[in-house]
């Protein structure tokens, strides 16, 4: 397991921001209004992202929660932090997020019901009482945030809105419903059970047409509730007085599948794994108007990113060891001459995501099935390989390959993988050296000195 190495006892940095990282369960962003949907669902969050800096293409690094998640705290890739599976814990001398800012001044507070589980242990959050901030989705934050706003604080929060069952209430359950036509208040049997399960194993529901424009339209709902929302946390943290001194990142886990490739979910939902961009598309949305300019940065950019991203927000040195990369260069125009050193040096507009096929509700035979991808701006090879698969060669030799040409098959409907030997064979190449390097010896421990 690779130790990230800094100095946590650093004398801490005056005039730093507070952070709130916010992000958001199976969240996609192409229905986000600012990011060319067609219905109004982000009205509130629109106006973050034009003053802020807008990724277009922000991609997790897994198809469920936990990896995509300890991945941002970490700067690792999930093969480095191991962190992969339900019942799996972060070494505890492995440096993150939280305790970098915690050893520069921070106070790092989180809710309970985010780090009651192992699979959360060892991030450097402190753990407040849950009784004091009981409350409602979203009211918890807002009454952690009044307990802390005179402090400098590092705020995670996780919001679940747009996690299955889709079931918002009025009026956010028919506000795009009626954009349907021949709409129908009537809930179909398999409507209800969209809105009553959060778990719907994958081809175990038979959806019309009909049907899947009803659940689109209540996951949208959702978000607009969501959006209402965060208008309600930004009107508050100004009253507060605190909001113009607060760096706020918008992201996600991961993103959900609404019919693309034939059913609804993600990985812990539908317990059957897909890498689709439906899935691994994020939102990321960063805001600083003091420090910050708007600017749209459309190069490919991934979880990993966001803790070097931090630090270099804040002009503080950054751990040896990180997997990421700063994006401020992106967003000022600069020379990305702040790109952090990693034990691998991948290319920067590749990205590379792993999964189990169950996510948290995985089997121990479902931990064992794996799929991994690499994505360019131009192609995507996704490897599967299950437990009954040929393991000779290290297991990297034998598995399913589908190939998919993003420039004119951005739905990635049609695998060409028999038609462009080439491409799949370099992108394999790419794909195993990121497996065996992040998983290798040399991801060993180094120096601890100082965590």
């Amino acid at each position: 397991m690779l130790l990230l190495v800094f100095n946590t006892k650093a004398e801490a940095k005056k005039g730093l921001p507070n952070i709130l990282l916010f992000t958001i369960d199976a969240c996609r962003p192409d229905h986000f209004s600012c990011y060319g949907y067609s219905r109004n669902t982000t009205p509130n969050i629109d106006k973050l992202a034009k003053e802020g800096a807008l990724f277009t293409n922000a991609f997790s690094q897994s198809a469920w929660t936990t990896p995509g998640m300890i991945s941002i705290f970490t700067s690792l890739y999930p093969p480095t932090h191991d962190v992969d599976a339900k019942g799996k814990t972060l070494k505890d001398n492995v440096l993150t997020l939280p305790k970098v800012l915690k050893g520069n001044g921070y106070t790092v507070p989180v809710l309970p019901k985010f780090v009651d589980i192992s699979n959360y242990w060892h991030l450097g959050f402190d753990v407040v009482d849950k009784e004091q901030f009981q409350g409602a989705e979203g009211e918890d934050l807002l009454k952690l945030l009044e307990v802390y706003k005179d402090k400098r604080f590092f705020i995670w929060y996780h919001h679940h809105v747009l996690h299955l069952p889709y079931n918002p209430p009025n009026p956010y359950d028919e506000i795009f419903r009626k954009d349907i036509a021949n709409g129908t208040s009537t809930d179909s049997a398999a409507i209800s059970i969209v809105k009553r399960q959060s778990i719907i194993k994958n081809g175990s529901v038979n959806f019309n047409d009909m049907d899947k424009k009803v659940a689109v339209a209540l996951y949208d709902g959702q978000l607009r509730q969501l959006d209402d929302y965060i208008g309600q946390l930004m009107k508050k943290m100004e009253e507060w007085g605190i909001l113009d001194n607060t760096l706020v990142f918008i992201t996600s886990d991961h993103g959900e599948e609404l019919f693309e490739h034939g059913f609804i979910g993600h990985a812990s939902t539908s317990l059957n794994a897909k890498l689709y961009d439906e899935i691994i598309h994020i939102p990321l949305i960063i805001w600083w108007p003091k420090k910050l300019k708007h600017k749209k940065v459309d190069e490919l950019v991934q979880q990993i990113d966001i803790m070097p991203t931090t630090l270099d927000l804040l002009d503080l040195p950054t751990p040896t060891g990180m997997q990421g990369r700063s994006l401020l260069p992106l967003i000022q125009d600069a020379s990305n001459d702040k790109t952090c050193s990693s034990i691998v040096n991948f290319e920067q507009s590749t990205i590379f995501c792993e999964t189990i096929l169950g996510g948290f509700q995985s089997t121990k035979e479902q931990e064992q099935s794996k799929l991994r991808c690499v994505r360019t701006k131009e192609w995507k090879l996704i490897y599967t390989i299950m437990p009954t698969s040929n393991v000779s060669s290290g297991g990297l030799d034998d598995g399913k390959y589908e190939l998919y040409n993003l420039s004119n098959d951005p739905k990635e409907e049609k695998n060409v993988v028999e038609k462009n030997p080439e491409i799949v064979k370099e992108l394999k190449e790419k794909l195993f050296r990121w497996i065996e390097t992040t998983t290798s010896k040399e991801c060993g421990s180094q120096s601890n000195a100082g965590i």
